[in-house]
C-alpha cells in the first residue's frame, strides 16, 4: 500500500504470536539455514488482515534488527512474476526485478551489502530464494526465504533437490506452529469469553446486562478493560465526537473489520495507519490503556454498536488471533444484546398489556356499578306501575317489553361484574376442594325445567366424588354458561348431553366434563372467537336468542384460573362440543 506521495507505509506491525512462539519459530530459521547452508533464512507469517509479518530472521542482524515484527502487505506477485520455480522453491533473479519491484523491496524487505559477483551463475544482491508453505487445503500460511548460498551461486535443480532433502520436515512444522497460533488462541479467548457471558444472571436489561458482562471478562480474560457503546447512545467521556466515532465504526462493521488503537497511531480507520484522533488519546490516557481494540458488533447488516477492550500500559498488544477471537466474542455479544433487547421489550409490552386489561376490567367493573342504580330505579317503577294497576291496553306490551329490555340489562350487568371478577388476577380468593360432581348434578337438575319448556331433552352422565379445588361460585357460573347456552341454542326435538369423568391429561389426573348439543352449530370461521368478550355470532339463528356475548369468555377465564382449559367443536347445523378439563383433588373435605 502506498500513501498519496507514492512512498509505502507499513501495516501495524508486531501483531502476531507470543514469544514462545517466536523463539521456536527462530530456532527452526536457524536449523533451515545451517542444513541449507545459506547464511540467511527468514519466516513471514499470514496474518488474518492479509498481511506478512517477519517472525523469524536467522544469520543477518542488520536485517533482522530492520524487520523483525515488521510487517507488508501480501503482493506474491512481486515474488512470482519474476521468478524461476525450482523443486517447490521460486527464484527471483536480480535481473528480472522491474524498477517499481525494487522499490517494494526495499521498503518490505532487505538487501545485503555483497559484493558483485563475477560468475555467470553467481548469486546477487537483490536475488531471492522463497518457498510458499502452505496447509493441506492449499491455503498460504507462511513464506520462507533463504538468502547468501555459502556457495555464492544460484540454485540449481539438484541444489534445491538436496535442500528439500534437508529441511522439508521443517515445513510442516512452520504451518503447523501457525495453524495452532491461528486457532488455538483464538478458542481459548472465545471460550472464556462465552464463560463469562454464560455467568450473567438472567432476566437483565440491556444496561446491567453489559455492566455485568464488562466485569465477568475482565476477571476472566487477559484484559483490563471492557466497554460496549450501543449504536445511538451517548458517551460522555467522547462528546461531542460520539456520533463521528459511531459513523466511523459503522463503516468498519459493514466491511468486516475492526480497529488498534495504540497511544501514537490507530490501525483499521482508513487503508493506512492514521495518527490517534486526540479524543481518544486523551482517554486512553485517562484511563491508562496502551492497546485499545475496537470490535464492532452487530446482525446482519445492522450495526449495534462497538465493543473496545483495552490493555493498560505495558501490557500485551493485541495480536491476530486474538483479533480474530474478538471478532467471534462480537458476534456472541450481538446475540445477548438482541436477546436482552427483545426480553425488554416483551417486558414494556406485557406492562402495557396489564395495563390496558387492568383498564378495560376497571372500566367494565365500573361500568356495571354505574348501570345498577338507573337499572335499580327502572325495575322499581315497572313492577310499581304494575301493582298500582296503571297498566293497561296498549301500554300492557310497552311494560312487558321494558321490562325484558330491563331484565336483559341486570343480566348483562352480572356478567360484566362477573367477567370483570374472572379476569381479576390481585383478586383474593380462597381454593376450597369443591365436589365438582355434585355441583354438576345440581346445575343440571336447576336446568331441567327450562329445557323441559324449550322442548329439549336433557342426559346427564355423572360419575361422583369427583373433586376439583377452586372457588365454589366461579364453578357454578362456568358449567351453568355453558348448559345454559346447549339449551338456548337447541331447537325443539334436540337433546344436550352433559358427562362427567376422570381422565389423564399430560400425565396429571383431570376432571372432563363435556357438555354437546344437537343445535344451529357455529361457523368454523367463527370458532376461534366464541370465547372473545360480547362477540355474536353473524348467523341469524344465533341472533334471534338473546345473550350478551360474555358467558363463553366467562367460562373460559374461570377455567384459567383453575389451570384448566376449554376447547370447543362444532359444526354448523350439526351441534356443539364445549369440553372442559379441570386438575383432579381429594375426595375430602368438599363443600
Amino acid at each position: 500500500m502506498s500513501n498519496d506521495g507514492g512512498a509505502y507505509v507499513r501495516p501495524r506491525g508486531q501483531a502476531w504470536g507470543n514469544e514462545a512462539q517466536r523463539a521456536v519459530l527462530h530456532a527452526i530459521a536457524e536449523d533451515v539455514a545451517r542444513r541449507s547452508r545459506h547464511r540467511v533464512a527468514a519466516i513471514e507469517v499470514l496474518r488474518s488482515d492479509g498481511n506478512l509479518e517477519f517472525v523469524a530472521i536467522a544469520g543477518d542482524d542488520d536485517a533482522r534488527d530492520q524487520l523483525l515484527g515488521r510487517a507488508a502487505p501480501l503482493a506474491l506477485d512481486k515474488i512470482i512474476a519474476f521468478g524461476t520455480h525450482i523443486g517447490g522453491w521460486v527464484h527471483v533473479p536480480e535481473e528480472r526485478v522491474d524498477e517499481e519491484t525494487r522499490a517494494w523491496m526495499a521498503q518490505y524487505g532487505h538487501t545485503p551489502d555483497l559484493p558483485p559477483s563475477d560468475a555467470p551463475d553467481g548469486w546477487r544482491a537483490e536475488d531471492r530464494l522463497v518457498r510458499l508453505l502452505q496447509n493441506e487445503d492449499g491455503d498460504l500460511r507462511a513464506t520462507l526465504y533463504l538468502d547468501e548460498p555459502l556457495s555464492g551461486l544460484r540454485p540449481t535443480a539438484e541444489v534445491v533437490d538436496a535442500i528439500n532433502a534437508e529441511v522439508e520436515v521443517m515445513y510442516e512444522a512452520v504451518v503447523s506452529i501457525v495453524e495452532r497460533e491461528l486457532y488455538g488462541e483464538q478458542v481459548r479467548m472465545v471460550t472464556q469469553a462465552r464463560t463469562a457471558i454464560q455467568s450473567i444472571r438472567p432476566g437483565l436489561g440491556v444496561d446491567d446486562l453489559l455492566a455485568e458482562m464488562a466485569d465477568a471478562m475482565v476477571a476472566v480474560m487477559a484484559l483490563d478493560s471492557v466497554d460496549v457503546l450501543l449504536a445511538g447512545a451517548g458517551a460522555p467521556e467522547l462528546e461531542p465526537h460520539t456520533a463521528s466515532l459511531e459513523a466511523d465504526m459503522r463503516e468498519v462493521w459493514l466491511r468486516g473489520g475492526h480497529v488498534v488503537l495504540e497511544p501514537a497511531l490507530a490501525w483499521g480507520v482508513a487503508d493506512d495507519a492514521i495518527p490517534t484522533p486526540e479524543v481518544m488519546r486523551r482517554l486512553m490516557e485517562r484511563r491508562g490503556l496502551g492497546s485499545w481494540l475496537l470490535v464492532p458488533i452487530g446482525m446482519g447488516e445492522e450495526y449495534l454498536g462497538t465493543m473496545g477492550l483495552g490493555r493498560t500500559v505495558g501490557g500485551a498488544r493485541w495480536i491476530d488471533s486474538e483479533i480474530n477471537a474478538a471478532a467471534a466474542v462480537a458476534s456472541d455479544l450481538a446475540q445477548v444484546v438482541l436477546d436482552a433487547r427483545l426480553m425488554e421489550r416483551e417486558r414494556t409490552l406485557n406492562a402495557e398489556l396489564r395495563a390496558i386489561s387492568d383498564y378495560r376490567r376497571d372500566m367494565v367493573n365500573t361500568l356495571a356499578h354505574e348501570l345498577r342504580n338507573p337499572v335499580s330505579v327502572l325495575w322499581t317503577h315497572i313492577e310499581m306501575l304494575g301493582q298500582l294497576g296503571m297498566v293497561f291496553g296498549p301500554m300492557r306490551e310497552s311494560m312487558a317489553a321494558m321490562d325484558r329490555a330491563t331484565r336483559r340489562i341486570e343480566d348483562m350487568i352480572e356478567d360484566l361484574l362477573a367477567l370483570a371478577a374472572a379476569s381479576d388476577p390481585t383478586r383474593a380468593t380462597e381454593p376450597v376442594p369443591v365436589d365438582f360432581s355434585a355441583l354438576v348434578d345440581e346445575v343440571c337438575d336447576f336446568m331441567a325445567s327450562t329445557a323441559e319448556r324449550a322442548g329439549v331433552e336433557l342426559r346427564t352422565t355423572v360419575v361422583d366424588d369427583l373433586v376439583v379445588t377452586g372457588e365454589e361460585k366461579g364453578l357454578h357460573r362456568l358449567v351453568t354458561n355453558l348448559l345454559s347456552n346447549a339449551v338456548k341454542y337447541t331447537g325443539p326435538g334436540g337433546s344436550v348431553t352433559v358427562t362427567l369423568a376422570p381422565d389423564t391429561q399430560q400425565g396429571r389426573d383431570v376432571v372432563r366434563l363435556t357438555c354437546s348439543d344437537t343445535g344451529i352449530g357455529i361457523d368454523a370461521a367463527e370458532l376461534a372467537h366464541v370465547f372473545t368478550p360480547f362477540f355474536r355470532s353473524a348467523s341469524p339463528d344465533a341472533r334471534r336468542r338473546p345473550g350478551t356475548g360474555l358467558g363463553l369468555a366467562i367460562t373460559e377465564r374461570v377455567a384459567d384460573r383453575h389451570d384448566g382449559t376449554v376447547e370447543v367443536e362444532s359444526v354448523l347445523g350439526a351441534g356443539t362440543t364445549f369440553t372442559v378439563t379441570l386438575p383432579l383433588a381429594g375426595p375430602v373435605g368438599v363443600r
